[in-house]
């Protein structure tokens, strides 16, 4: 041990292999960035890798498509609400969004709004009369007007779609961010937006792909022919060496192909075959894989389409990952963003008279997990279960006096079930105490027959 003022350093070192010290080769690793990785790789990847398109858009459409539910009074409010997106295309604009989020770090769509006002004004929420359309852009094409930005947010997006370029308030827009980035990132661009998935996968995503592509080649390879020839180190020195050995082995390789037989000269000539083994390829191609699963939080019975493997696998531990993804992509970048769109859906709906008042918005999205049919029999099996001991329990009081039939059929017809608790604690206690002062105390001999003893 090594000890100075103010520094201790301490651990065991060899001298021998250079473990522990300056010189140590496990020590060496730093952790490097690769880089910048321009638009335009991210689009071609997108366009041409299949697995990597897989990565973007599977938690994009699987956070959309089980819908929602609106937390509202008004009875009308729900079906409104679900005509309108339906008319906006709101399901496939959304997935979008999220996917071109997820693939340049970020997203937005710009809300046709009818209030008066042009597109780089700010919405005026009380003159909305109606909404005519939604438009996705990705953050390729959107840049954010920091000219005129506001406690750190900007108030314009100029756009440079193919269609034109145009500027266009924050207020008509709805912004999608693929995460949130520290002050000091190291690419300026992605600080308002977020992250591609491309920059932080590319690693795991590379290796997956080459080593199913290598592990394919492996099968050229996997008989390899030895061919010797006596005297073939002198014959390739003369000028004619090299054609003599190439026609030799072409012909021979010809009749093997043709004739699948061989002739070869029985003094000075051998063929012979060299068979290649595979032990441990599979394993090495199952953890590239597990890799990417783990960083991509898919798994993969969706990203591989493979079925869970291992004693007792279902895969819902893998499932629980992917659906808790979906569930952080709903609250980041779906919540807040639909719910915007909601009012000002209501607001223009108020304003044709379709409906009397704008109703309160909160929304609550539907559970991405689907129980199956046993899963389901499963859950009211519980459930029956559960309510007969409630009705055996509340009989058990009813019988004892401490509640009234009444009091029963009350909990029943309000909310279609009772709580034997909440009941007994609405009781005074010199009413809950009543039917046990009316009952007779029990013999020793009746208490002992009870107890399955005889009485002397």
């Amino acid at each position: 041990m090594n000890k100075k003022a103010g520094q201790r350093a301490d651990g065991y070192a060899n001298m021998l292999n250079k473990y522990g010290t300056p010189q140590d080769n496990s020590t060496a690793y730093r952790f490097q960035s690769e880089g910048f990785v321009p638009d335009a790789l991210l689009t071609e990847h997108y366009e041409e890798n299949g697995l990597f398109a897989k990565i973007i858009d599977a938690p994009a459409e699987e956070a959309i498509k089980h819908g929602f539910e609106l937390d509202t009074e008004h009875p009308d409010a729900e079906q409104l609400l679900t005509d309108a997106l339906d008319a906006l295309d709101w399901t496939e604009k959304a997935a979008t969004a999220i996917k071109w989020a997820r693939l340049y770090g970020g997203a937005v769509i710009v809300m046709l709004i009818d209030d008066g006002g042009g597109l780089d004004e700010p919405l005026n929420r009380a003159a909305i009369k109606g909404i005519d359309g939604i438009h996705v852009y990705e953050r390729a094409v959107v840049q954010p007007d920091w000219t005129a930005a506001l406690y750190g947010l900007p108030q314009y997006y100029n756009v440079s779609s193919i269609n034109g370029f145009f500027t266009v308030h924050a207020s008509r827009c709805l912004v999608f961010k693929n995460g949130i980035l520290p002050e000091y990132t190291t690419n300026a661009q992605y600080r308002f937006w977020g992250q591609p998935e491309y920059i932080r996968i590319r690693n795991e995503l590379r290796e997956c792909s080459t080593a199913h592509g290598l592990g394919v080649k492996l099968l050229d390879r996997s008989v390899q022919a030895v061919y010797a020839m006596k005297g073939l180190a002198e014959l390739m020195q003369t000028e004619e060496g090299e054609d003599i050995v190439l026609r030799r082995m072409q012909l021979i390789d010809k009749a093997r192909g043709v004739l699948n037989s061989m002739a070869i000269d029985a003094d000075g000539e051998s063929y012979d075959f060299k068979s290649v083994t595979f032990a441990g390829v599979k394993d090495i191609i199952d953890t590239t894989c597990n890799m990417l699963s783990a960083v991509t939080s898919i798994p993969q019975t969706i990203l591989f389409g493979r079925s869970p493997a291992g004693m007792n696998a279902t895969g819902q531990g893998d499932l629980e990952n992917f659906y808790n993804l979906c569930e952080r992509i709903q609250k980041m970048m779906l919540y807040g963003n639909l719910k915007t769109l909601a009012e000002v859906i209501f607001a223009a709906a108020y304003a044709k008279g379709d409906i009397d008042e704008t109703p309160r918005v909160k929304i609550k999205f539907n559970p991405l997990w689907s129980l199956s049919e046993t899963e389901q029999a499963t859950v009211e099996q519980t459930r029956a279960t559960v309510s007969q001991i409630k009705a055996q329990t509340a009989q058990i009081y009813v019988d004892m006096g401490a509640l009234d039939p009444k009091e029963v059929r009350c909990g029943l017809a309000d909310e279609g079930d009772f709580d034997i608790e909440k009941m007994l604690d609405d009781l005074p206690e010199e009413d809950l105490m009543t039917g046990w002062e009316d009952q007779p105390a029990p013999s020793n001999a009746e208490s002992e027959e009870e107890q399955g003893g005889d009485p002397l």
